[in-house]
């Protein structure tokens, strides 16, 4: 059996939404239809404070181009880390290295290759810094190794014999590991809760699903994750929908947002062979403070049909799929309050995917290599933290 994933973006395998028909316009009638029910709140398309000024505002501060670095020659940044002194950690996928950089951009060290041997690299599903290490899932999600702040490799931990393309998610302050891996025969993910300690301890595992649709029963997408101390947030890869879990698996709460026109990923079946197309994505929570997070969705306008595009991008017969961005805004109780349509403005922020001690966040793209450095102001009236956060971005 021959399977083949498609991935619009750099990193593991990941579920993706198609979307189609995006409309916020303005406030009105819309604004007052937010519903909660059996744990599930349902947001309309248009926010609460759609028609007043954006409750966030972003300033470049300050922009790195990493392309000035002369050896090796960066192809590539993936899973972007940071430690408490403010250097750079990322994989260069293209190059099966390990790279680190200081503060400025100047690079520090570059280890690995290609390869299956200790402290080679091999198509890497994530990595996280935890207590001066590095921990990648290695190998296509096989294995996950360890590495100092120096690059040097320590140890390979053994992962779950059934879990198929483990994909870090991250680590908690108290040392819980986070992975997810293939769902198989439906969309949806498994995922581990784990312990480092001389081996890695199985904790808790269950299973999230999206969809068993028989469409789905040879091949597998599996949606984002976004991790906080006491649980999880889920991002939907067949609609816009996001669940929030506690570490054992129990469902806490479920946010739908109304988005015409959602669709989900187009699979195409041909004798032995499975061709899997993930068009656009929900991304998952960026958290601003205790009231504010983020929710970026990229969506394509030129496809309407997912499995029809599947079949004709399997014989190279359709054109490249056109992406429109917008990011919405969601207070605590998980109500839509603002949406920023200008899908320029929105793809060029990046995706704000990793934050530091000094609530500077980072966004990780795998060309142009710009590191951009935002200031925020976040403006909502429910805020405990009315003011100014920081923001440092990777840009593509």
């Amino acid at each position: 059996m021959d399977y083949k994933t498609h991935r619009n973006f750099t990193g593991l395998l990941v579920s993706v939404l198609m979307i189609t028909g995006f409309g916020c316009g303005s406030g009105g009638d819309d604004t007052s239809a937010i519903k909660k029910e059996n744990g599930v709140i349902y947001n309309p398309s248009v926010g609460l404070l759609q028609d007043e000024e954006a409750p966030v505002e972003f300033e470049l501060v300050e922009t790195i181009d990493l392309s000035m670095i002369e050896e090796p020659v960066i192809s590539n940044v993936g899973y972007l880390q940071i430690d408490d002194e403010g250097n750079f950690y990322f994989i260069d996928r293209r190059l099966s290295k390990l790279i680190s950089l200081d503060p400025e951009g100047n690079l520090r060290w570059a280890v690995g290759e290609e390869g299956k041997g200790p402290g080679d690299l091999e198509s890497p599903f994530g990595m996280s810094l935890y207590k001066d290490k590095l921990y990648i899932s290695n190998v296509q999600g096989s294995r996950l190794d360890e590495f100092d702040l120096s690059g040097n490799f320590i140890k390979t931990y053994d992962l779950p014999e059934d879990m198929r393309f483990a994909s870090m998610v991250g680590i908690r302050d108290d040392g819980k590991v986070l992975m997810s891996g293939a769902n198989y025969g439906a969309v949806g993910a498994l995922v581990y809760t784990m312990e480092i300690s001389d081996s890695l301890r199985v904790i808790s595992d269950f299973k999230i699903t999206e969809t068993e649709a028989d469409e789905y029963s040879r091949a597998t997408l599996w949606g984002g994750f976004a991790m906080q101390e006491d649980g999880f947030y889920y991002s939907f890869g067949t609609d816009y929908t996001f669940q929030m879990y506690d570490y054992d698996g129990n469902l806490k709460t479920e946010v739908q947002r109304e988005f015409d026109g959602t669709l989900g990923p187009g699979i195409y079946t041909s004798e032995n062979s499975v061709s899997l197309y993930g068009l656009g994505s929900i991304g998952s929570p960026i958290f601003l403070n205790s009231d504010l997070y983020l929710i970026q969705v990229e969506h394509p306008v030129n496809i309407d049909d997912p499995h029809a595009y599947a079949r004709r991008a399997s014989t190279g017969d359709t054109e490249s799929p056109i992406y429109e961005h917008f990011m919405d805004v969601y207070n605590a109780d998980h109500e839509l309050l603002y949406t920023f349509e200008d899908s320029d403005f929105v793809e060029g922020l990046g995706s704000l995917s990793v934050r530091d001690d000094e609530g500077y966040y980072y966004s990780v793209f795998s060309s142009d290599l710009l590191i951009k450095k935002y200031q925020v102001n976040t403006k909502y009236e429910g805020s405990e933290m009315k003011g100014m956060t920081q923001f440092l971005l990777l840009i593509k």
